[in-house]
């Protein structure tokens, strides 16, 4: 007995199993969707990194000396902030330092606050490190036991 004819004809595409992989998905149909999960992914493990990093270097046991809280309100000079720099927020997300906010917002109701450069706390003072002129937090401010200047964490480490 003969077999039966294909009812379809000749028009109707071969069905193959295809790989679909991570090249196929970053140039297909949800190309965009896709990259910004890889972005928000990989920002968001930087920023678990970087919280991570600051709470190993700095433990309870580390012998630093604190300055008095009677100086820290008092600190003079303001950071000088590179353009274009984005700071990664305690929620995790990218926020503008406050030079750059007041240039492009001029006046705008809720610009971005300067964060601390050591563990991106919002800052309540004027504080800055006297190596790299960061801005810190009142949690952030180191004193070098040597010479007694503000130091940032990564400051205080090199000397």
């Amino acid at each position: 007995m003969p077999k039966r004819s294909c009812p379809f004809g000749d028009g109707s595409p071969l069905q193959l199993k295809v790989h679909v992989g991570p090249r196929e998905l970053s140039r297909g149909v949800f190309a965009e969707r896709y990259s910004r999960e890889v972005f928000e992914r990989t920002k968001q493990l930087l920023f678990q990194g970087a919280q991570a990093y600051r709470d190993h270097i700095w433990g309870e046991s580390c012998p630093i000396i604190h300055l008095p809280e009677s100086l820290k309100p008092g600190l003079v000079g303001a950071p000088q902030a590179t353009r274009g720099q984005m700071l990664i927020g305690p929620d995790g997300r990218l926020t503008r330092c406050q030079a750059q906010a007041s240039e492009a917002d001029a006046g705008l109701p809720g610009t971005a606050a300067i964060a601390c450069s050591s563990c991106v706390r919002s800052v309540d003072g004027k504080a800055v490190c006297s190596q790299c002129y960061r801005a810190l937090c009142g949690q952030c401010i180191y004193t070098c036991w040597g010479c007694g200047a503000l130091a940032c964490m990564l400051c205080g480490l090199a000397e």
